[in-house]
């Protein structure tokens, strides 16, 4: 019997599926930089709450313990954002137009802003490519920009199983988290990957 994947082994795979999303943006921005509205200081896709997958919160976990360490200012603003109601409408990781966390943003941001291919589950509806209203609105994108969605969330999906069973945590909820010192014990990670454990 093969031994379950280590966490160690997830976050790698992880780090590669962003790098392939990271390719896939760098891409189309060359082959289309006048249609591209991204860039530092616009926030619209920040302009909403959701949740992500743990083993995506855990890169994020890391980065809020290092930001504490680095900024502690910016660290407890992110933390009093995440109930503050004057913020309820923008995602408590952002910071003055910023993501406070940006090398470790989840995969829904890193895709956000592309064209990108969905699929519906019954045949009425099909296939369409969305887009950030404020991205290509001059014509309609190249076929080689667009991403096709399913091909980033199903390996993540797959990922997030391995990792805890696909347990999902608030944004929100990591914002207003204590941060653990980097000498404490962190939470086993390891004995949760046979699928017999649950996270501590």
């Amino acid at each position: 019997m093969n031994s379950p994947p280590s966490a160690g082994e997830l976050q790698d795979v992880l780090v590669q599926l962003r790098a392939r999303v990271g390719s896939h943006f760098e891409a189309a921005v060359e082959r289309s930089p006048d249609a591209f509205s991204c860039r530092a200081g616009c926030d619209r896709c920040c302009h909403q709450r959701f949740g992500v997958f743990e083993v995506e919160a855990a890169a994020i976990r890391c980065a809020l313990r290092e930001l504490a360490e680095r900024d502690p200012a910016t660290r407890q603003r992110v933390r009093l954002q995440a109930d503050d109601p004057e913020h309820e409408d923008r995602c408590a990781l952002l910071v003055d137009g910023r993501c406070a966390v940006y090398g470790a943003r989840p995969m829904i941001c890193r895709t956000h802003g592309l064209p990108i291919l969905t699929e519906a589950e019954d045949d009425e509806h099909g296939t369409r490519v969305d887009h950030c209203p404020l991205n290509f609105q001059t014509g309609a994108p190249p076929p080689a920009s667009v991403l096709r969605l399913s091909v980033v969330n199903q390996p993540l999906a797959l990922l997030a199983r391995l990792w805890d069973g696909g347990q999902r945590v608030a944004l929100a909820s990591l914002a207003r988290a204590p941060d653990r010192s980097a000498t404490e014990p962190t939470e086993s990670v390891e004995k949760t990957l046979d699928g017999r454990h649950r996270r501590e």
